[in-house]
């Protein structure tokens, strides 16, 4: 008799290749879809998974049709002790979760937990699952590092809550063992850089402990401290520290005597700067006054001296009487010559004549030619020399004279340059020495001007040199100050790292703490897989016969003939193969079991924990898909007759291609009343796939 529940009917809408509603009557019965691979067979076995627990085979797995605009659904009608469950669960839209209500033949509503509050599954592959609940303590999520065969095991000798409370110990220890280390080297981490603060600010207060910065005696406390601070704002300022300033820090103090010394310095600086600047622009103008005046005096000098030397050239004359002199005797001059040249003519024309005599063209009278020629020679023969020679003394004497002239009107325009220049000099002089200037300023009476500047500007510098002095003296002070400040900051971190010391003690052991803790898991852990390696032991004989007797009646393997299961890997429970004809044979499966053997393995743990009477879990419901790849016809055959004894125990909703080999060996090992054929005849994109369902 079939435990549990059966499943009546699957209606699935929008999951994967499913748009319109399709509804399969199960009648309660066993169901074996047939057909060619790509038309649906694995999806509805995928979709009664989905709707019961809500995954599939893969994780993130997309289960909605992409193009199908109507819910993604799966509504499956289970029968259990007579009465009708309807189970429907609804993909949410625009998220990776699903909704799944139960309700009774009535319509009302359940919780699950309710009603099913044990149902779970396990999986041997893809497709692959046997439906169960234990009889007793619901079961809880198995873990995820088992494999399939492991997680069924377990499930069939009731060792699951060990199995999963080792495994969440192991993977507690794992990150206990994380944490321990990571805590391990922040701490060590922590404590080593805690120390080289804590030397390094004992190194940097004995430094300043040597240095003494505070004079003699011990070290100012921190009131003390800022007095000097307030008492050097003062001293800079002039006036007792603003009242904004009270209850300020040390640090706060120091630089707002820092910026008033600063402030004052420049403040000083630039006021003597400016004076020096002003009495050396003083002291350069009247320099420049003093040797224009030097330049006035001398270019007099020159005048008067070419003024004399002019006097003695014209001789009580004046330059023009001088001139009219010369205009004078030049034109006796030009007269001598014009009576000579006139005679040299005459006597040239004579000379041509024959005439005994001839008539002067000066007396009309007749003369002779040669008397007359001999006359006008005599004439011609006489020469002005006195007049060309005083002619000669004025014409060098009236040179002289305006060679002096031009070069004492040149003087005299050089000084009144001169004279101009120091007027405009003059109107820029400080109004305090113009007072003392009179009409007539001399040379001596700058010089006396310019030596009091000289005086004021070596004051001046003797003040800026002064305040040089009392600036470094306040820096020293200030900068003493800072190292003051500095070993009370130090005083305090040191402090504060003494209780950063102690806190880190607590740290450490609550540390310790924890490392005590996880060596207490570390032996409940010891202690739990202890007990289950114990029990496991106990039991594996009986698993290892009931899977050998499975694993020979499925493949009739010639050599290999039993299953057994690792005992030096416990609680690991690795799957061997072995021969009753050699008791040392034991190897592990792959390598040395043909294809369809393999499959067959996958096979064992559905026929052998699912048709036990006695075993610790209820199972309701065994899916296979595609079960007999790499199967010959002899060993379809032989999973179809053991499929039949399964059936006696549970549902079963198998897959498979072998639809003309299904059809022929079905008959022959089920009764035609309990079982149902689903053929997906052809599959399309936008219509999902065809059903054909035959009923006895």
């Amino acid at each position: 008799m079939v435990k549990g529940f059966r499943i009546q009917t699957v209606a699935i809408e929008g999951f994967k290749g499913f748009t319109t509603q399709q509804e399969i009557n199960l009648k309660g019965r066993h169901v074996f879809l047939l057909g060619q691979n790509g038309n649906g067979k694995s999806s509805i076995i995928e979709a009664i998974r989905w709707g019961l627990f809500g995954s599939t085979g893969g994780p993130n797995e997309i289960v909605a049709h992409r193009n199908y605009s109507g819910q993604c659904r799966v509504d499956i009608t289970l029968m259990r002790e007579g009465k009708l469950l309807n189970f429907r669960r609804t993909l949410r839209r625009g998220s990776g979760g699903s909704n799944a209500t139960l309700t009774d033949e009535h319509g009302q509503e359940h919780h699950i937990r309710d009603i099913m509050p044990q149902l779970d599954s396990v999986d041997a592959g893809e497709g692959m699952h046997i439906i169960f609940a234990p009889q007793a303590i619901p079961l809880r999520r198995q873990p995820e590092d088992l494999t399939a065969f492991e997680r069924t095991v377990f499930n069939h000798l009731g060792l699951t809550h060990p199995q999963s409370l080792l495994s969440q110990m192991n993977s507690f220890l794992r990150d206990q063992e994380i944490t321990e280390n990571n805590l391990d080297g922040k701490l060590t981490t922590v404590r080593d850089k805690l120390n080289n603060h804590i030397d390094t600010l004992t190194r940097q207060q004995g430094n300043i402990l040597s240095l003494r910065p505070w004079g003699s005696g011990h070290p100012p406390s921190a009131a003390k401290s800022e007095n000097k601070a307030r008492d050097l704002i003062k001293e800079i300022t002039g006036k007792q520290p603003d009242e904004s300033l009270s209850g300020s820090s040390l640090d706060a103090l120091i630089g707002n005597a820092e910026n008033a010394l600063t402030d004052r310095y420049n403040q000083d600086q630039v006021e003597l700067e400016g004076r020096r600047e002003e009495i050396i622009e003083r002291r350069k103008s009247l320099e420049v006054f003093r040797d224009i005046l030097k330049e006035t005096e001398e270019q007099q000098s020159l005048i008067q001296n070419v003024q004399s030397q002019l006097d003695d050239v014209v001789e009580d004359m004046s330059l023009n009487e001088l001139q009219n002199s010369v205009n004078e005797t030049q034109e006796e001059v030009d007269t001598a010559n014009l009576r000579r040249q006139i005679v040299e003519i005459t006597v040239k024309l004579l000379h041509r004549t024959q005439a005994e005599s001839v008539s002067c063209p000066v007396c009309q009278k007749e003369h002779d030619r040669q008397d007359l020629m001999f006359a006008l020679q005599q004439t011609a023969s006489q020469q002005p020399d006195d007049a060309i020679s005083k002619l000669n003394q004025l014409k060098s004497r009236l040179e002289q004279a305006e060679d002096f002239e031009h070069k004492a009107q040149r003087l005299r325009d050089e000084l009144t340059e001169m004279e101009q220049k120091a007027n405009e000099i003059r109107t820029c002089i400080d109004p305090d020495d113009a007072k003392e200037f009179s009409e007539q300023i001399n040379l001596s009476d700058l010089n006396v001007l310019i030596n009091r500047c000289s005086k004021l500007e070596a004051s001046i510098d003797e003040q800026i040199d002064g305040q040089e002095e009392w600036f470094d003296e306040k820096k020293r002070r200030l900068s003493n100050l800072k190292e003051e400040a500095k070993f009370h900051q130090i005083k305090n971190e040191l402090s504060d790292l003494k209780q950063s010391g102690n806190r880190f003690t607590e740290i450490k052991k609550a540390y310790q703490d924890l490392v005590s803790f996880g060596d207490s898991v570390r032996t409940i852990q010891q202690a739990v897989e202890s007990c289950l390696n114990e029990q496991l032991k106990k039991d594996i004989p009986g698993v290892s016969a009931n899977l050998s007797q499975v694993f020979a009646a499925l493949t009739r393997h010639p050599w290999f003939d039993q299953l057994t299961i690792a005992r030096d890997k416990l609680p690991k429970l690795e799957l061997q193969v072995a021969s009753s004809h050699d008791l040392d044979s034991n190897e592990h499966p792959t390598g040395v079991l043909n294809g369809q053997a393999e499959s067959a393995l996958e096979l064992v743990p559905y026929f052998a924990f699912s048709q036990t009477d006695n075993a610790p879990t209820e199972v309701y419901l065994v899916l296979l898909d595609d079960p007999t790849r790499a199967f010959d016809e002899e060993h379809t055959k032989i999973l179809v007759e053991r499929l039949a004894d399964l059936g006696k125990h549970v549902q079963l909703m198998v897959a498979s291609q072998e639809t003309a080999r299904f059809r022929e060996l079905l008959p022959e090992n089920f009764e035609r009343s309990s079982y149902v054929v689903v053929e997906p005849t052809r599959w399309s994109y936008h219509n999902g796939p065809e059903l054909e369902i035959e009923y006895e």
